[in-house]
């Protein structure tokens, strides 16, 4: 008898298993999907029919190096879409909502729709719906799964740049062979902005470096690959807002793409190297060549400086 209880008992729960399978909102969706390219490329000229020559000619490469492929396992998916040089990493439960599948992120929804072909996908308030053919594979492809990992390896770089903006930290000399020299300097990179005549509130990034107890500034474009371009060997003003509201002017010294603070009292790193609060600084180009129009504006504080110099000075 009891052992007869015990295959009844076994057998209804593999019933169950199989039931709560089959009845799955996503069981009919199994499997990994990638991106028909070329209903992707019939949507996006749809939207783009108004563009130049030019702009369709860089769709056709976007899409070429396009890559979308999701994995759906059970109630959730994950997988990747990189397109026209923007990555999304899917890794996400799918959820029914009045008779639909939503893939719910934090950040975002979308829909998925059953074809004859595969799923459609579409990100909720968007227009465009990309097509994604079923494939005969249960997992992602070695290439989908190492360009995941390698996003998130740039995901996880970006979150520690993020978080260290602003604080100081310590940088060494080299000699001409690029050897160290033993000698060292504090640094902080900060995010400001900049606009000129053409342009307004464009990212910027700025280096500020500590030196014989002046302050330099090297600032650089939104994406750290070059120097902003600077008057050389010209006298300039940089104005500082400090923490009670009262404003100053300080003289500064443009060079080979630098801007450092000049005479025998440096107002902005005497104010930071001895007192808490943030200084605003605005620097106006324009105010050492009249040929430049660009303005900079960013803020700088003290934050963990002593720790720093103390380092540097043992």
């Amino acid at each position: 008898m009891k052992k007869r209880f015990t295959s009844e008992l076994i057998l209804f729960i593999l019933l169950s298993i199989v039931i709560s399978c089959t009845t799955s909102p996503t069981a009919k969706i199994q499997g990994v999907y990638e991106v028909n390219k070329d209903s992707l490329k019939k949507s996006l000229q749809a939207e783009m029919e108004s563009e130049n020559a030019f702009a369709m000619g860089l769709l056709d490469v976007a899409i070429e190096n396009a890559v979308i492929e999701f994995c759906i396992k059970g109630d959730s998916i994950n997988g990747i879409l990189f397109l026209a040089g923007e990555t999304t990493i899917l890794e996400a439960p799918i959820i029914e909502r009045n008779d639909s599948l939503v893939v719910k992120t934090t950040e975002f929804e979308a829909y998925l729709i059953l074809t004859e072909t595969g799923l459609s996908y579409r990100a909720s308030g968007a227009e465009m719906t990309i097509e994604l053919n079923k494939t005969d594979r249960t997992e992602l492809s070695s290439d989908t799964k190492k360009a995941i990992e390698a996003q998130k390896v740039a995901i996880k770089e970006q979150e520690e740049f993020e978080q260290n903006l602003g604080k100081w930290h310590e940088g060494n000399y080299v000699d001409e062979f690029g050897d160290k020299t033993g000698k060292g300097f504090a640094y902080c990179i900060i995010r400001g902005s900049s606009e000129n005549s053409i342009s307004i509130k464009n990212e910027v990034y700025v280096k500020a470096i500590v030196e014989s107890e002046k302050l330099y500034f090297q600032i650089f474009n939104s994406s750290l690959s070059m120097k902003e371009s600077f008057p050389d060997s010209e006298f300039g003003i940089m104005k500082l807002k400090f923490p009670d509201g009262s404003v100053k002017s300080e003289r500064v010294f443009f060079y080979d793409n630098n801007v450092s603070e000049y005479g025998d009292k440096a107002t902005l790193y005497e104010f930071i190297s001895q007192n808490d609060g943030i200084v605003k600084v605005y620097i106006d180009l324009s105010t050492a060549s009249e040929y430049y129009s660009d303005e900079y504006q960013f803020t700088i504080e003290k934050n963990n400086l002593t720790e720093i110099l103390n380092g540097l000075n043992k």
